[in-house]
């Protein structure tokens, strides 16, 4: 029994001896890897970057996160200090898209090579600068440009109300004999669709303002085979900055927030044109159609 219990001792130590060997190679082998490993700190896109997007825009929306990565693996001229990423980014925009998460380098953003001026003094007096978001669609395709006049459409459910002894919102001619209402209070909804603002002036377009008189708007060419793949389904939308009065700026607000908002490019002697809208009522009127198809039957 007692020789039994003396060879099992012996085994458990060698047991142990051989663990501690074989953690003490493994540790060695993984102190080697590691001194050969170089963790620096990098900074990543935190949502996809477009192209022409302001380096210091980006830095006060915290468009970036920051990580740990091994330095052998970094893309050349990687941004790895605080001092770097505000050299990058201050006076610089994207040289072109940077998908999300994606490591930020300096070759990533180019200097601002044109002097910016204030939006605020290109605006006329008595006027202000509103602006509204359009896509493709609506917004005339992408044609529209800085120092551009648009008009909008408003399309838009209308309640007309009847009472009686007045005509729709208003009008005298629906009383009987006895001159006492003919009718108890009827509403019907309409939708209708007309000119709600015309002639108005084109300020700036995304980031660029409009052009001084008879200097030509700067054109920014945009290689479509640099589009971010993540960003290929996504609906173009445009950004128009408008130059209106303060009652146009309150008709742009209830459009936009009650109905919806078509544009149209005109030239610059556009003159405003007075019309009365359509709704289903009239929607073929002039046209001729309803009256060939009754005819043809």
């Amino acid at each position: 029994m007692a020789r039994r219990t003396i060879v099992l001792v012996v085994a458990l130590v060698l047991a142990g001896v051989a663990a501690f060997s074989v953690w003490r190679f493994l540790d060695n082998i993984e102190a080697d890897v590691l001194a050969d490993v170089e963790l620096v700190t990098v900074y990543r896109a935190a949502n996809f970057i477009a192209e022409g997007t302001e380096g210091s825009l980006l830095r006060s929306q915290g468009g970036f996160e920051e990580s740990q990565e091994e330095r052998r693996f970094l893309p050349e001229n990687s941004i790895t200090t605080a001092d770097q990423l505000e050299l990058a980014l201050s006076n610089r925009i994207a040289a072109g898209p940077i998908s999300a998460r994606q490591i930020l380098t300096a070759d990533q953003w180019v200097q601002i090579t044109v002097e910016v001026n204030p939006l605020a003094s290109e605006i006329d007096e008595g006027m202000q600068a509103m602006t509204i978001s359009v896509d493709d669609e609506r917004g005339v395709n992408g044609f529209v440009e800085p120092g551009n006049r648009v008009n909008l459409v408003l399309t838009i459910d209308v309640e007309l109300v009847f009472d009686g002894s007045t005509g729709p919102n208003g009008g005298n001619d629906f009383e009987d004999e006895g001159g006492t209402p003919a009718a108890e209070e009827t509403r019907e909804t309409k939708t209708l669709t007309r000119f709600v603002l015309q002639g108005i002036e084109v300020l700036a377009v995304g980031r660029d303002i409009r052009p001084d008189d008879g200097a030509a708007p700067e054109v920014t060419v945009v290689d479509p085979n640099a589009v971010d793949p993540a960003a290929e389904q996504v609906v173009q939308v445009g950004l128009l900055t408008l130059e209106v009065t303060p009652e146009q700026a309150e008709r742009l607000a209830y459009s936009f927030e009650n109905g919806s908002v078509w544009l149209t490019l005109v030239p610059d002697d556009f003159v405003e044109v007075r019309t009365e809208g359509v709704t289903i009522d009239n929607l073929y009127e002039d046209l001729g159609i309803l009256e060939q198809f009754f005819e043809g039957n």
